[in-house]
């Protein structure tokens, strides 16, 4: 016998006995859905229909799961082993957008830290912007700084504010070596080495890639997972408010240079300057 089933008000069917019966039993087909079978005379639920009374008996002994914790965790993905996750499993969007933010908060605050600190000591941070060595020499401070951090605390700045913690399948803290190395990898193939051209490249592949495979690629294979927390909006209202301040500190302390940059840039291409009043 083959069973006709009605799915989001569609009509769908005929399926065999056994494979509705399979999915009453794990869950993807209940009580709400109706059937109906050669020699019914209208749509019934499923639970009515006695092909299906023992699927729903054991559906209903198996034990419930807990429930959902504070703490959503993004699940170690074996590398080699890459298979898309399932719609259920998918990272949410909204994990990913506060990861984005924890992770460009720590830049702009070290960097903030960074640049600030030259100018308090009388440098020519003109020059040294300019310099390829003195930007080079800033992501090395910053990933061996992150680095410690990840592996002495589990979190960064960005992170902490954001409920955000990495850790080792485990539980564990990540080695340092480890830590070394994901903190790199984020650089070069999440951040883009900060590259103007890059980084919506490698931004927009992160995401892809998360959504379909579950895991960014410097945490499955490392095996790592990424431990998120339920947030308040304080929470969010004291990162906004922090991620603020730093932002208007960096740019009054870097207005001098921003406008003698201008002015340089102006010189070489002054079909772009802004009209005169």
């Amino acid at each position: 016998m083959r069973v006709w089933i009605i799915i989001d008000g569609e009509k769908s069917g005929p399926f065999d006995i056994s494979y509705i019966a399979r999915r009453i039993e794990e869950g993807e087909l209940n009580a709400s859905h109706y059937g109906w079978s050669e020699g019914m005379k209208s749509w019934i639920s499923l639970a009515e229909m006695p092909q299906f009374t023992e699927s729903f008996a054991r559906r209903s002994q198996e034990p419930l799961p807990p429930p959902i914790p504070d703490l959503v965790v993004n699940p170690y993905l074996p590398p080699t082993n890459l298979q898309p996750a399932a719609v259920g499993a998918r990272v949410p969007v909204s994990f990913l957008i506060r990861r984005f933010f924890a992770r460009w908060f720590d830049w702009m605050l070290w960097s903030g830290i960074y640049l600030c600190t030259a100018i308090a000591i009388g440098m020519d941070v003109k020059a040294l912007v300019m310099n390829f060595w003195f930007t080079y020499a800033m992501m090395i401070v910053w990933v061996i700084l992150e680095s410690v951090m990840m592996h002495l605390w589990q979190t960064t700045p960005g992170k902490f504010l954001l409920g955000i913690r990495v850790q080792s399948a485990a539980g564990s803290p990540l080695s340092l070596g480890k830590s070394f190395l994901r903190t790199v990898r984020v650089y070069l193939m999440g951040m883009g080495m900060i590259h103007p051209l890059l980084m919506p490249i490698c931004h927009g592949f992160s995401f892809w890639f998360v959504r379909k495979y579950g895991a960014a690629l410097w945490d499955g294979s490392l095996g790592q997972r990424v431990e998120c927390k339920a947030l308040s909006a304080w929470r969010w209202v004291t990162f906004a408010l922090i991620l603020f301040t730093i932002m208007q500190l960096t740019g009054v302390m870097l207005e001098p240079l921003s406008r003698e940059l201008l002015k340089d840039f102006y010189a070489q291409y002054p079909q772009w300057a802004p009209p005169t009043q």
